[in-house]
């Protein structure tokens, strides 16, 4: 679990349980020694597991041997300081030399508690960025996207991957379990509605959200451990690290028939708050929507850093993509829209020297209603029965459902290197954001 590590002196106290406050508010983890005292080699490690620090700057923390220490170790493993100046402290040479040229937050300024806590979540979203892979044409191949892109992302490019199926449909859940392993999953509460309501993942008494579609539950509740709810799909026999699964439901469609929007707000809020504390468990999560325009879109966008839209090189996808960059722009505010690419997928040889050579062209910025030239991704999918999802076959590993991680031969190299070639490139195009 990734965290925010808190450095200060143990006179800051006050201070630090304001800041801690906020933090949590905002949904962000924060570790800090605690004021009866930690062991160095308990904050060495903490820092080490942290995606920022944050330097209360304080007459009492320029003194601070430990508060020293923790700088010094910061800037060995590259981490990102945030300094936040809580007094008028007179620097010494070392605070000068290492946190001043970071030093733009202040809690005399206005709003500085309100800045510090939009800079943190900021580096929070960097550490681990949100996909929504969506297209509001069906049949674009965004399922076979979100299983074999981000599969081949933590095959050849490591990492901890989250998948979430938000479509009604579940067919991402399906791709790697039959359907009656998902089902029993869903009866459990341990799938994606447990993101939105409390269900019996967090409260033994409490009744599923599953079983009824006439009401919504607003109760609060604290996201479960992800051991509790995800399926791990690199299980045994697998060439290792963490992708996981949030298996999906049908019984999410009910959120489309409810009527009551105060509800719905509070729950779509429950879904972003369990987004952002599975940040700090993960360095990406992908969701895999349904093809319209609902409520669970509104959700995966307000999530999303980036949309991925998989198209065909057709009229009908590009008319999919016009829509969905629509609702992005007249939906969701402007201070919280995500970035569109658009991967063009299962794209033929003859299509290559026509359809897809003119979009790159800008020839049909105008249909798209917006400069898809410039948004689409360099590297494309190639049409491939090899990306086809195929049911799993009974007692096979889920990971093998995998396609980098299916077998040799049969032309699989190709498609593989395509597979590789998208994930870099998208990679790449959320460290630069």
């Amino acid at each position: 679990m990734s965290h925010v590590y808190i450095s200060h002196s143990a006179r800051d106290f006050d201070a630090l349980l304001e800041l801690h406050e906020a933090l949590r508010a905002a949904s962000i983890p924060d570790w800090y020694v605690p004021n009866d005292g930690g062991s160095r080699e308990m904050a060495d490690q903490s820092i080490d597991d942290a995606f920022a620090m944050i330097i209360l700057v304080s007459a009492a923390s320029v003194r601070s041997k430990a508060v020293r220490q923790d700088v010094e170790r910061a800037k060995a493993r590259g981490l990102k300081l945030i300094p936040y100046q809580i007094d008028k402290a007179r620097l010494n040479g070392f605070f000068k030399h290492e946190v001043l040229p970071h030093l733009r937050l202040s809690s005399t300024t206005p709003e500085g508690l309100k800045q510090l806590v939009a800079e943190t979540k900021q580096a929070y979203k960097k550490k681990c960025p949100v996909v929504a892979v969506m297209n509001l044409k069906g049949g674009v191949g965004k399922t076979t996207v979100t299983s074999q892109v981000f599969g081949a992302w933590q095959g050849a490019l490591g990492g901890r991957i989250l998948l979430i199926d938000l479509d009604p449909q579940y067919n991402l859940t399906q791709t790697f379990y039959e359907m009656d392993v998902a089902d029993a999953s869903a009866a459990q509460d341990r799938s994606v509605i447990s993101l939105f309501e409390k269900s019996r993942l967090h409260a033994r008494d409490t009744s599923s959200p599953a079983d009824s579609w006439l009401t919504l539950s607003t109760d609060p509740f604290a996201p479960t451990r992800r051991e509790k709810l995800v399926h791990e799909l690199m299980g045994e026999g697998s060439p290792g690290g963490r992708l996981d699964l949030v298996s999906g439901q049908f019984e999410i469609s009910k959120y489309a028939f409810a009527s009551d929007p105060a509800a719905l707000a509070l729950i779509k809020e429950h879904f972003l708050q369990s987004i952002e504390r599975y940040r700090s468990d993960y360095d990406l999560i992908v969701i895999d929507t349904n093809p319209n325009a609902t409520f669970l879109t509104r959700c995966a966008l307000e999530a999303a850093d980036r949309v991925l839209a998989p198209m065909h090189a057709d009229i009908y996808s590009l008319r999919g993509v016009r829509l969905l960059n629509q609702v992005i722009k007249e939906q969701i505010a402007a201070d919280n829209r995500p970035d569109l690419s658009v991967l063009f997928n299962a794209v033929g040889r003859s299509e290559q020297s026509t359809f897809e050579a003119d979009a790159r062209n800008g020839a049909y910025n105008a249909k798209a209603g917006f400069d898809l030239a410039s948004s689409l991704m360099r590297a494309a999918l190639p049409r491939s029965g090899h990306l086809q999802v195929k049911a799993p076959k009974e007692g096979q590993p889920a990971w093998k459902q995998l396609t980098i991680h299916s077998g040799r031969g049969g032309g699989l190299k190709p498609i593989r290197e395509s597979l590789k070639a998208v994930a870099l490139e998208l990679k790449l195009l959320l460290e630069d954001a």
